[in-house]
């Protein structure tokens, strides 16, 4: 695992990648930016993409089911979306974003199968520390994407 200072990704990389992401796979130009508050709301609907190898952590995305039904929409080419298509869609997003952020980590980093948490939840993932979170906004809808990065235990 690397140390702060040695982070592989900046938050600007990961803006970056979400933009092209969004661009190419949505079809839109979206705002991103960098958002280091601390975020503990409830989100209508979590996916994850776990990294695991040289290094170790989670890509996620967070939002309300109108924007992950968005998602699913322009993603799928379909007027009206089911709960499958959301689940499928936002989980497909993530893997492609997890794919585009494992680029920059130290190799070899392997990505495991997208989960998607439906309701309202809280979801954590203990053992990790937040690297950067962006806040993302097109057509009226936003969703935040974080980087987390696990901690290695202490050995007292």
């Amino acid at each position: 695992m690397t140390s702060a200072a040695e982070e592989p990704l900046t938050p600007q990389d990961l803006e970056g990648i979400i933009w092209q992401v969004w661009t190419a796979y949505l079809g839109t130009s979206p705002t991103v930016a960098s958002d280091d508050e601390l975020h503990s709301a409830a989100a209508e609907i979590t996916a994850s993409v776990g990294v695991a190898g040289a290094w170790l952590g989670t890509v996620v995305l967070r939002s309300d089911l109108g924007a992950a039904a968005a998602i699913a929409a322009e993603m799928l080419e379909l007027a009206s979306v089911k709960p499958d298509d959301i689940q499928d869609a936002t989980g497909e997003l993530m893997n492609i974003v997890a794919g585009n952020v494992k680029s920059f980590l130290p190799k070899p980093s392997h990505l495991a199968l997208p989960q998607v948490v439906v309701g309202r939840a809280e979801v954590l993932w203990p053992g990790t520390r937040r690297l950067s979170r962006v806040v993302v906004g097109w057509d009226g809808h936003q969703v935040t994407v974080e980087l987390l990065e696990g901690v290695p235990p202490r050995r007292d």
